[in-house]
């Protein structure tokens, strides 16, 4: 066990006799922070076979540790302090929040002088990953290859090239994270290169620092080159339209919290620029006659004419106005996502309300009027009693465009999302965990690219992405974890899943919408994580669709490399964020909280 320095005058004084100041420290102070940061693999005997200790103890050397420089920085408390049990339960909470630690424990052990040391306990995860992802239904699909390192050195910082692949989605590029880039400031670099251009974003974060912070700051340039594909699957001679669009964004944004930890009030200012055009429009709009995104051809007049209403360009520059209130605390929960992993769950609820009005700056705003006013709402409630965890939140956002040249006015892109997670544990111990999750969306008077679809590795698992566009869509998803115990239960914890997908989609007003009826499917799948104890769940998903005309040896099989339904990924529809363009990046309480 090391022992981090971070003695100074006031540690000093704390472990002196008769300690002065106790009056004002009922717990005592902290005189000796203790940071046990260990490897990815438990070596001990009484968990490792000697048999298998040495492939460890060779992982375990291949492996670069989390620096203990890099755990005491993140900790909320100094030696000297006052022992404050909340800071060394958020301490815990943020080291938890990084990929790359399995788990962090931070707890006191009192001393007979009055005083206490505090002791840091982290287990890594493995760093150094290939990442492959996988689908196949009418053909073989290679979604995902990514290699990356994300603890370079022991400092947090990650590393990595990648090649992502999704329906009209094709990346690839390299990329660079580092929470520690200018003292507490996060950095983000990624830059590549899509099916029709280049792509190129850079971020920088100051988070708020837990329930403890004070401020952040979020700015942010991005420059994208991609495509919209929207699904025709009604459409006999081809199942894609492909629309090339250009999207930047660039924001500046400065919030500040008052009041005691878990009731939080939240201010922010901020100014965002956001460019959406359509270059060569409408002469580069293609087709996929058989779904093979490259192999196109041009598109005819008649679905150019459809897609037309959605392919609005514009030029905005906001200063937006962010308001919220947070009662959050948090609890611990095991098994939920994670096989056997800690997750923090939020209890509580969550208010954030923004406000842009158009200006002309940096845009083709009319200079004596503003362009437009973007509003959002974002709710969040979530709870925790006895066997059952909740979280559920609702968004809601939108433009009102004032009086335009073109005679266009009132709200436009309007974007809706409610979602609801529920797990439900008869026990701590219990092998199995019931998950349901019930999630709407929709979207009404879109100038910019949108379409729902109900298959996917996120929705209806049975089928396929291009099935079922609307652009209204609901749907549930059930599901039974069940945790398997096996040999191997030092090296990997494994599972297998149950379960069942039921959704519809309607029309809506979007292009080439449909209303699907109920569809359903059902499947298997096997959960692995590994090393033990991680929160990171390799799954292999088969699943068939329900109904009666859908052919039962139509299996689609699925490996992806997380868990792609649950709170480990966040509560929101990633289809939806395709059409996510204005105003403050959603969730700023969580976007920059750590």
């Amino acid at each position: 066990m090391a022992v981090l320095a971070l003695l100074g005058p006031a540690a000093v004084s704390a472990q002196e006799p008769g300690l002065a100041g106790a009056e004002a420290c009922p717990q005592g102070r902290v005189s000796y922070i203790f940071i046990d940061n260990h490897s990815v693999f438990d070596t001990s005997e009484e968990h490792t076979s000697s048999a298998i200790r040495w492939a460890y103890k060779a992982a375990n050397a291949l492996h670069v540790r989390t620096r203990e420089s890099f755990i005491g920085n993140e900790l909320l408390f100094r030696t000297g302090d006052c022992l404050d049990p909340f800071l060394l339960e958020e301490s815990g909470r943020i080291l938890r929040g990084y990929r790359f630690l399995a788990s962090a424990d931070v707890f006191a052990v009192p001393q007979p002088d009055g005083t206490n040391h505090v002791v840091v306990d982290t287990w890594d995860e493995w760093t150094t990953k290939l990442d492959l992802g996988i689908a196949v239904s009418d053909g073989f699909e290679l979604r995902r290859l990514e290699l990356t390192e994300e603890n370079f050195l022991g400092r947090g910082v990650l590393v990595g090239v990648f090649f992502r692949e999704r329906r009209e989605l094709q990346e690839k590029g390299v990329e660079f994270e580092s929470p520690r880039l200018f003292g507490r400031w996060d950095g983000r670099l990624s830059l590549g290169n899509t099916r029709v251009g280049d792509f190129f974003v850079q971020e920088l974060r100051f988070p708020f620092l837990g329930e403890v912070g004070r401020v952040a700051a979020r700015q942010q340039l991005a420059s994208r080159e991609t495509l919209f594909a929207y699904s025709t699957p009604q459409t006999p001679d081809f199942e894609n339209v492909l629309v090339p669009f250009t999207e930047q964004r660039i924001e500046l944004t400065a919030a500040r919290r008052c009041c005691e930890p878990g009731r939080l009030t939240m201010f922010g200012l901020g100014l965002t620029f956001e460019g959406l055009t359509f270059p060569g429009f409408p002469d580069n709009v293609e087709v996929t006659p058989e779904g093979d995104f490259d192999n196109t051809e041009p598109a005819d007049s008649a679905t150019v004419a459809a897609i037309a209403p959605q392919a609005v360009e514009r030029e905005t520059t906001r200063v937006n106005l962010v308001l919220g209130r947070r009662q959050v605390r948090f609890t611990q929960r095991r098994g939920l996502d994670a096989l056997v992993g800690v997750q923090d769950i939020r209890v509580g609820w969550e208010v954030l309300g923004t406000l842009g009005l158009g200006v002309p700056l940096l845009s083709g705003a009319p200079a004596d009027a503003p362009d437009d006013l973007f509003a959002a709402l974002q709710l969040f409630g979530g709870g925790a009693p006895g066997p059952w965890t909740v979280n559920t939140a609702f968004n809601v956002e939108g433009r009102y465009l004032f009086e335009q040249g073109d005679g266009r006015s009132g709200w436009r892109d309007i974007i809706t999302e409610l979602d609801l997670y529920t797990y439900w544990r008869s026990s701590p111990q219990s092998s199995h965990t019931l998950f349901l999750r019930a999630t709407a969306a929709a979207g009404w008077s879109m100038e910019m690219p949108f379409q729902l679809t109900l298959g996917g590795e996120e929705v209806l698992r049975g089928y396929r992405e291009e099935d079922f566009p609307g652009g209204q869509r609901l749907v549930f998803n059930l599901e039974d974890r069940i945790r398997l115990h096996t040999p191997l239960d030092d090296l990997l914890d494994t599972g297998i899943t149950v379960f069942g997908d039921m959704g519809m989609t309607w029309a809506g007003d979007v292009p080439f919408g449909a209303n699907s009826g109920i569809q359903g499917n059902v499947g298997l799948g096997l959960r692995l994580g590994f090393p033990a104890g991680t929160r990171r769940i390799v799954r292999l998903d088969f699943a068939w669709p329900l109904g009666p005309d859908a052919a039962f040896d139509r299996v689609v099989f699925r490996v992806t490399p997380l868990e792609i339904l649950g709170l480990l990924t966040g509560l929101e529809d990633r289809q939806l964020q395709r059409s996510r363009r204005s105003g403050v990046a959603a969730g700023l309480f969580d976007a920059v909280a750590r």
